[in-house]
């Protein structure tokens, strides 16, 4: 959960004095115009949102969509700002002293050459000469703070005060002069310091620069954990697998992104979206979550919390009718592949085969036709081979197959927790909420009668193809809805993992 921010509140002393030892009134002392310094610990949360905030690079678009604003550009620099008026009000404070003020200066300094370049990395390279300088600036400088605060004692114990986080710092690079292809890889953790660096390096975004050691540690990742669960599949069953799978297929999905950058103005904010996700997946799974943490290496290293959870998606009709049709058929063909598999019944089980494949092929269509930040959003859950819908279809087909219930019951599992993780980052064109648990759109949307909703519904049968014929509309902004978070998932499939971990986890500003 994002951390409360109780940092850019400044206060004025309003109240005229006298002195009541004086014949005659002394005159009102005019107001302070000095803020009162913030907590350095609090300055370092609004920090860290700006951290999580370059994951991938700043976007800025002109139009809105879907009530997700026009970009992560004004929050970096809001955030930055915040933090730059604070410092200074605690500088004229007197708060530092010694080498904490020098390096407060030299903050200060670094702040003012992100602000800049920040604007220069969404505007063409501005006063840096291309936008690759531009966020190589944005980096450097962001970096360069990070490393002030914690290799400064003064600095660092004032970060973490009262138990807070300010400043983290960022996932570490692979040591100097060791490349993707020459870094050690036997195990999870070790390819998880492959991941950190590619986490690092993306900061500020992806150009000319940094594109093929970017892409290098994407594809040594991926490689590295085919070989690694090939070798060891004890340690990558049921759920886990799922998850590993999930993981090596939304690599594959960052590689169009890293081919985007500079091309398509809402890469940036699908690979962030990307990244942070993959991050949460390894740490929401406890079995993947120690592996990358080995002989004290700290694989797939999070980013801090942001401040403010992600606005949920406002969904026109079309994407409203789509996400009611994604929640009801994942939860259904869940518990249909449950009910039939081991049972013999091969012409139904090649029945679900195909439906599966359908369902799969129909959500992969409709998100690839909404473009824009609605597929940035959600490509990672939706987007057919290279996303979590792939792998839990996958691994639905595979235990269907094989006779393995287990893994047929760890796919419906996932299929009901991705399907309830959308559902709970969008609200429908009617307001409220989706129910992620109805196995019919009627009971999604919420609009089934009581004795309707009460009965046992109908198995379903080949899922009906969204309505793609609606996509145009899709980038039209709809008016704000009231928003109500979703309840918990109680469903019709036990064992609900949440892999994405409450959002921060998965977009919470990220």
């Amino acid at each position: 959960m994002a951390r409360t921010h109780h940092g850019h509140h400044w206060h004025f002393d309003h109240n005229p004095q006298t002195d009541p030892g004086s014949p005659s009134p002394v005159p009102p002392t005019p107001p302070s115009t000095d803020p009162v310094a913030p907590a350095f610990s609090d300055l370092g949360t609004t920090f860290n949102d700006a951290t999580r905030a370059l994951v991938g690079g700043l976007w800025q678009n002109v139009v809105e969509e879907g009530g997700q604003g026009t970009g992560s550009i004004g929050r970096y620099t809001n955030d930055l700002t915040a933090v730059q008026n604070g410092l200074l009000a605690e500088v004229n404070a007197g708060q530092f002293s010694g080498d904490a003020l020098t390096h407060v200066q030299t903050i200060l300094s670094d702040i003012t050459t992100a602000l800049s370049a920040a604007s220069a990395s969404v505007n063409g390279g501005g006063a840096f000469g291309s936008v690759a300088a531009a966020e190589q600036a944005l980096r450097t400088s962001h970096l360069d703070i990070l490393d002030l605060v914690n290799n400064d004692p003064v600095l660092a114990t004032l970060a973490t005060q009262n138990d807070a986080a300010g400043f983290m710092a960022a996932p570490a690079t692979l040591p100097a002069g060791t490349t993707a292809a020459d870094a050690p890889h036997a195990n999870l953790a070790e390819i998880g310091a492959i991941f950190n660096d590619l986490s690092s390096q993306i900061l500020g975004g992806v150009n000319a620069d940094n594109k093929a050691a970017i892409t290098d540690d994407v594809n040594a990742v991926i490689s590295d954990m085919q070989a690694l669960m090939t070798a060891s599949p004890e340690l990558f069953g049921g759920l886990t697998g799922i998850h590993a799978d999930a993981v090596i297929r939304q690599l594959q999905l960052e590689r169009t992104y890293i081919n985007e950058a500079g091309i398509n103005p809402d890469a940036g904010r699908a690979s962030n979206d990307n990244i942070l996700d993959i991050i949460d997946i390894i740490q929401g799974d406890t079995n993947l979550a120690n592996m990358a943490t080995q002989n004290g290496i700290s694989g797939f290293s999070p980013f801090p919390d942001a401040l403010n959870p992600t606005p949920k998606y406002l969904d026109n009709d079309a994407q409203t009718n789509f996400w009611a049709n994604f929640i009801a058929q994942s939860n259904s063909l869940g518990q249909q592949a449950i009910n039939l598999v081991g049972g013999h019944d091969d012409q139904a089980i090649t029945t679900l085969i195909s439906d599966l494949k359908t369902f799969e092929k129909n959500v992969t269509d409709f998100d690839a036709a909404q473009g824009g930040i609605f597929e940035a959003r959600f490509d990672n859950e939706l987007l057919g081979t290279t996303s979590t819908l792939g792998a839990e279809v996958s691994a639905v087909i595979t235990g269907l197959q094989t006779g393995n219930a287990a893994l047929v019951a760890a796919a419906a599992d996932q299929m009901h927790g991705n399907a309830a993780d959308v559902g709970g980052n969008n609200i429908p064109t009617t307001g409220g909420t989706y129910n992620p648990d109805g196995l019919t759109v009627a009971e999604v949307l919420g609009t089934a009668p009581a004795a309707v909703a009460d009965a046992t519904p109908e198995p379903a049968t080949t899922p009906a193809a969204p309505q793609v014929a609606a996509a145009p509309d899709s980038h039209t902004p709809v008016a704000t809805l009231a928003s109500a978070d979703a309840a918990p998932p109680a469903g019709p499939i036990d064992q609900h993992h949440h892999f994405e971990m409450a959002h921060h986890f998965h977009h919470m500003w990220g």
